[in-house]
């Protein structure tokens, strides 16, 4: 027997069958049958074998016979009129073509069937024999699709027959599936082609969404909320006549795959849609459909979207750039999803640009999940990411006997790609919030390794928090008593606007690390709070090697009192968590005095930072200035600048408003400019001071 071939795609399409009469459920699942059946493992052989000289097929005008006996036949002048009969087949092999088709059409103990029902179950006809043919061309080439996908689907479809492969491999055959599908669908071949046409025109109707959902045509989807177009592959569809109260409604059902990153692997999620025939017009515009084919000019924007998101989801954690528009906070903390809950009315669209660290294993722990919403393909999703957390917690039981097999991927066929989904989940250490962010709008960081240069500090200093950071946590000494963890932890403190958090951020920005930014808000008023939150944030920043930032600390490192017993315990917990944390931690503050002494021996290096001199300010107007990006007119006398005496964040402030001032005028940056928002800002910080409600503050 030779292995089935695959039939040229798209030139018929399907009619509106008349109404049939409703059929009954399926089947209970098929047993395990005898040797006399027909579909077979057919072993190949080499050209000019006995096995190729034998004329296996012929056809008549209405039968198709197979080694003399019929596999089935067809009578009838007018499709509605026709009928298909299929007698027994007593071939070897193992599952025939009867049982197939008897099955799919919910008539067990029929021989004989319409039509019009085979037209119903066309869909899975020809998923099925897509299947086959996927199988049997990998099962020649051993590619890496075969082995990912194919053979376990195509296996797991026939099983439902009884199917039982041999422990050698063989391509499979379904004597006559390939010549029945041709049949129905020349029987249909007017009707088909007016679907297609339709379709081509960007036109549907109910009668022709089997030519829509074909095995051998992607489809996209734009309806899903907070994701792009997402593309997925069909695996069965089939029409259905369901009774309701209200009468027979016509049904069309078609089953999607979509190739979805769960932890630390890529799976396939798989899930159904139902679609009632509408009333009213026969066709409508496929612009108001959820689903659409997906154009072949789009085929390679798709699996370039697919490539991104496989060599940014695997792998580990990833620390990446995000466009603006691109990511969707998530809630945080995620409602029960087993309760039919969604992030669909929590979830909320940043519109600003920043950075991300893709992270789905850790993501997925806490109940976040690349999607939103209550579409079917989202909750499959959610459930698959409960099945992979399920998997690997019996995985790592000793005591576990049953553990569930899962499609799980290292790597993604080539020809999967272009169904992957198109977001990923993250943290972002902009808005310091949870979310998935689309992969279209990830990007590798363009880290600015100058960035120490740009820092006002002595040289020294700069080479000292350069190689703590750097190797710190690379030697550490055995401590007397095990567990703690040997981090850096630098205090920074001095006068405002001097660079204490810049250097934290310049260190960050050229090791190529992110750098986490902590609020004293962030962490709560109680000592319960500030434990559980601040060693999230601490375990974060040691999982992905981030640096933290603690601005502000004095606030909860002050000097412990006999009166304040909800001070004294969270002074408590923070000298706990900074002696056991394990990364690098920066801690700010401008109150030095007021730290409790039994932090000291917890600092790893405490710096000082003086107020800026007047050299140290010129330098800062011309980093400032010359970062603006703007052309200036005439020299601008730096030096007389830097007389006033600002702090950094204050001269930053004052060539911003500057630049205003001068897009106002429609005119260049002037030195001009430049001394008006001096004497504007002097003023303004004199007219704080003067005020005789500071002295209160103070």
């Amino acid at each position: 027997m030779s292995q089935p071939q695959s039939r040229p795609d798209g030139k018929r399409s399907a009619p509106p069958p008349p109404p049939p009469p409703p059929p009954s459920p399926p089947g209970p699942r098929a047993p395990a049958i005898d040797k006399c059946d027909t579909v077979s493992n057919v072993k190949r052989e080499s050209p000019g074998s006995p096995l190729e000289d034998q004329s296996r097929t012929k056809e008549t005008s209405n039968q198709f016979i197979c080694n003399d006996v019929i596999m089935f036949s067809w009578a009838g002048d007018r499709p509605e009129a026709t009928d298909f009969d299929f007698p027994r087949d007593d071939k070897k092999g193992a599952v025939t073509l009867r049982q197939i088709v008897t099955h799919y059409a919910g008539v067990a103990q029929s021989r004989r069937i319409a039509a019009e029902r085979l037209y119903m179950i066309l869909g899975r006809l020809r998923c099925l024999n897509y299947a086959i043919i996927r199988y049997n061309d990998g099962l020649v080439c051993q590619s890496q699709s075969f082995h990912q996908y194919w053979r376990r689907h195509t296996l797991s479809l026939l099983s439902g027959f009884g199917f039982r492969p041999s422990e050698d491999p063989e391509a499979i055959e379904v004597i006559g599936l390939t010549e029945l599908i041709d049949a129905v669908e020349d029987i249909y071949s007017t009707a088909t082609q007016a679907a297609r046409e339709l379709i081509r025109n960007g036109q549907m109707s109910f009668d022709g969404l089997g030519e829509l959902f074909r095995p051998d045509v992607a489809v996209k989807c734009t309806s899903v909320p907070g994701c792009g177009p997402c593309v997925y592959r069909v695996t069965d569809s089939f029409y259905e006549e369901r009774r309701s109260l209200f009468g027979s409604q016509r049904v069309f059902n078609v089953t999607m795959e979509v190739v979805v990153l769960v932890g630390n692997h890529f799976s396939v999620a798989a899930f159904s849609e139902s679609f009632t025939a509408w009333n009213g017009a026969h066709c409508r515009s496929l612009a108001d459909f959820p689903y659409r084919p997906v154009a072949h000019s789009e085929m390679e924007m798709f699996n370039a979207r697919g490539q991104k998101a496989v060599q940014f989801g695997l792998g580990g954690a990833k620390y990446l750039a995000y466009a603006a528009s691109s990511f969707y906070v998530h809630p945080s903390r995620p409602r029960d999803r087993s309760q039919g809950m969604s992030q669909a009315t929590d979830s909320s669209l940043s519109h600003l640009g920043g950075r991300v660290m893709i992270d789905m294993a850790r993501g997925s722990l806490l109940g976040h999940y690349p999607c939103q919403g209550v579409e079917e393909a989202t909750l499959s999703i959610i459930q698959l990411a409960g099945r992979y957390r399920q998997w690997l917690s019996k995985r790592s039981r000793v005591d576990s006997l049953e553990v569930e097999e899962l499609i799980l991927w290292d790597s993604v066929p080539s020809e999967f790609t272009v169904f992957c989904w198109p977001a990923l989940v993250g943290f972002s250490f902009s808005i310091k919030a949870w979310g998935h962010v689309l992969v279209e709008g990830l990007a590798p960081i363009s880290f600015q390794d100058n960035a120490f240069d740009h820092l006002v500090l002595k040289q020294e200093r700069k080479d000292l928090i350069r190689a703590v950071v750097r190797h710190g946590t690379t030697f550490q000494a055995t401590d007397v008593i095990g567990g703690k963890q040997g981090g850096q932890i630098f205090l920074l403190h001095g006068p405002p606007g001097v660079g204490k958090t810049l250097t934290a951020e310049a260190i960050a920005e050229v090791l190529h690390r992110p750098l986490y930014y902590v609020t004293m808000g962030e962490l709560g008023v109680t000592p319960e709070d500030l434990e559980r939150r601040l060693s999230d944030v601490l375990e974060l920043c040691a999982e992905w090697d981030a640096l933290a930032v603690l601005d502000e600390a004095d606030v909860f490192l002050e000097t412990r009192s006999t009166s304040d017993l909800i001070r004294n315990a969270m002074v408590c917990v923070m000298l706990r968590i900074l002696e056991y944390h394990p990364g690098i931690l920066f801690l700010t503050t401008n109150r030095v005095r007021m730290i409790d002494p039994a932090f000291e021996s917890r600092i790893t290096v405490a710096l000082r930072y003086q107020a800026l001199d007047q050299e140290a300010r010129m330098q800062i107007w011309r980093d400032q200035v010359g970062r603006l990006g703007v052309e200036s007119h005439g020299d601008i006398n730096f030096e007389r600048l830097a007389e006033a005496p600002l702090n950094g964040r204050q001269i930053k402030n004052a060539a911003r408003l500057a630049l205003s001032l001068a897009a106002d005028k429609d005119s260049q940056l002037t030195e001009r400019l430049l001394l008006d928002t001096v004497d504007v800002i002097s003023l303004g910080h004199r007219n704080i001071l003067a005020d005789d409600t500071w002295d209160a503050r103070k």
